[in-house]
């Protein structure tokens, strides 16, 4: 019976040996790992992004023409979509932008509720005022338009 436990205890000190070195990867690697990817981060953070200029015109031309292209020109991209203000979201989660009329296609622009300055600035907002909009497109779809997670706003 004790040699059964024995037997046992060792064959599970091994296994936690073996995974040990196989997904601890060791202290240094750990530590220096972090270190090299906050770098990275921080040479991200100082590089400002850049902003492709397009109006909602254009993009909503572009979406009827071809959506496939439209979303390979477009998704993924940080633009500045300029526009007229469709909806405003009643818990200031979103707002769109329009080229004019009911247009149901254009940008859904997705809010940061984190972000103090895009919350007073939607709340200050009047529906068909003239709207500049700076952010990244995140989805593209022949029937809703655009989506935008919003950077900022102007």
């Amino acid at each position: 019976m004790i040699k059964k436990i024995l037997k046992w205890g060792a064959g599970l000190f091994v296994l936690l040996i073996i995974a040990g070195v196989l997904f601890g990867g060791g202290s240094d690697n750990s530590s220096s790992s972090s270190s090299s990817s906050s770098t990275k981060t921080e040479q991200k953070a100082e590089k400002p992004k850049e902003y492709m200029a397009v109006d909602i015109a254009t993009l909503n031309s572009e979406l009827e023409n071809n959506a496939a292209a439209a979303q390979k020109k477009y998704k993924g991209q940080n633009l500045k979509v300029t526009g007229q203000l469709g909806t405003i979201d009643s818990d200031g989660n979103y707002i769109s932008i329009k080229s004019g009329g009911v247009d149901f296609k254009g940008v859904h622009c997705t809010i940061n509720k984190k972000d103090k300055a895009q919350e007073d600035y939607v709340m200050a907002l009047q529906k068909n005022q003239q709207v500049t909009a700076y952010g990244t497109i995140t989805d593209v779809g022949e029937i809703m338009g655009y989506k935008m997670k919003v950077d900022k706003f102007e």
